[in-house]
C-alpha cells in the first residue's frame, strides 16, 4: 500500500512543475526595438536601414498578434522625419497616439511641428 503512493508524488510535483515551465506571454511584442533604439543612438546604421528592420519586426508582431511597446512607431516617425517623408512620419505618429491615447500630447506637437516644417 505504501509503494503507490510513493510513486503519486513524485510524479504529482513534475506535474505541477511542468505547467510552471511555459513561457510567459508578454503585453507587447519587443522584437529587435532595444537594440534598433542602441544603433540609432550610436549613429551606426542608416535611417533607411533602421526603418526597414522595424517595420519588418512589426509586421512579425502583427502576425504573431502581438501590439509594438510604447514608443515603437513614434521612434518610425521620427526616422521618417529624418529622411523628409513627412507623410509617412505623421502616419507613424497618428498610429502612436491611437494606440497610446497617454501620448495624444506629445504626437500632437509632434505632428504641429510636422506640418511646421513642410510649410
Amino acid at each position: 500500500m505504501q509503494l503507490p503512493i510513493l510513486f503519486i508524488w513524485p510524479a504529482a510535483c513534475l506535474l505541477l512543475l511542468g505547467g510552471c515551465a511555459t513561457e510567459p506571454k508578454t503585453l507587447y511584442g519587443w522584437g529587435g526595438y532595444q537594440a534598433q533604439l542602441n544603433h540609432y543612438f550610436k549613429a551606426d546604421s542608416a535611417p533607411e536601414q533602421q526603418i526597414g528592420e522595424l517595420e519588418a519586426e512589426l509586421a512579425k508582431m502583427q502576425v504573431k498578434g502581438q501590439k509594438p511597446p510604447p514608443g515603437y512607431l513614434a521612434h518610425i516617425g521620427f526616422l521618417y522625419a529624418s529622411i523628409g517623408n513627412a507623410g509617412k512620419s505623421a502616419e507613424a505618429f497618428n498610429n502612436e497616439k491611437k494606440q497610446f491615447p497617454e501620448s495624444a500630447v506629445f504626437m500632437d506637437l509632434m505632428l504641429k511641428r510636422l506640418k511646421g516644417d513642410a510649410q
